[in-house]
């Protein structure tokens, strides 16, 4: 490949952050996507959950079935693409089931209405900063198509099954049997990169 680039994704995904107050955002997906991931608590990372074979799934039954603590969590994720008004950018807005159910119930009722969550921006008020204490309310905001500019951003947006595409049950077993976080997912170029001293 004659290029500068180097194996790496050429758009970067940006994740909406909500800060306390309002943020105003258009949905540009039509159906979220839903995955399960699996906390790795020793590299303070998470990894997708292949689904059946999984070795996490397996050591987290056997963990169940004899009463003891689980050495790696689980939880279900969901994410849609949207456009940022404040930002002006298309983001990856990943968020949790309740928050998710608030934006079933606009969507449903702007179906009676014979429209669609991409008709419209959605206001997005969030109060609270702490894991406790945080709450969001999604309103209907404004009624309008979407402009030249808005398609032009959308045309950036991720796929989102390709992009949290399941790691591997083999990458999963590795890191069950002990591997290091960089020998399983780091890359064979990237390790070419590494000068060693």
């Amino acid at each position: 490949m004659n290029s500068w680039d180097f194996g790496g994704s050429s758009t970067k995904a940006e994740f909406t952050k909500f800060p306390v107050g309002i943020t105003h955002v258009r949905v540009i997906d039509e159906t979220p996507f839903v995955r399960w991931t699996h906390w790795l608590p020793k590299f303070n990372k998470s990894v997708n959950c292949p689904g059946n074979g999984c070795p996490i799934c397996d050591v987290r039954k056997k963990q169940k079935e004899a009463g003891l603590d689980y050495t790696y969590g689980v939880a279900r994720r969901i994410a849609i693409n949207i456009i940022n008004r404040e930002t002006g950018k298309v983001e990856i807005m990943e968020q949790g089931i309740n928050f998710f159910n608030d934006l079933r119930d606009l969507m449903s009722d702007l179906k009676e209405r014979g429209m669609k969550l991409s008709d419209v921006d959605i206001k997005v008020r969030r109060r609270g900063q702490g894991k406790d204490d945080t709450s969001y309310r999604l309103d209907i905001d404004k009624e309008y198509p979407l402009t030249e500019s808005d398609m032009q951003l959308i045309s950036t947006k991720q796929d989102l099954s390709e992009y949290f595409k399941p790691h591997t049950i083999e990458q999963l077993q590795r890191i069950v049997n002990g591997e290091t976080w960089d020998e399983v997912f780091t890359k064979p170029e990237e390790k070419e990169l590494v000068v060693v001293k």
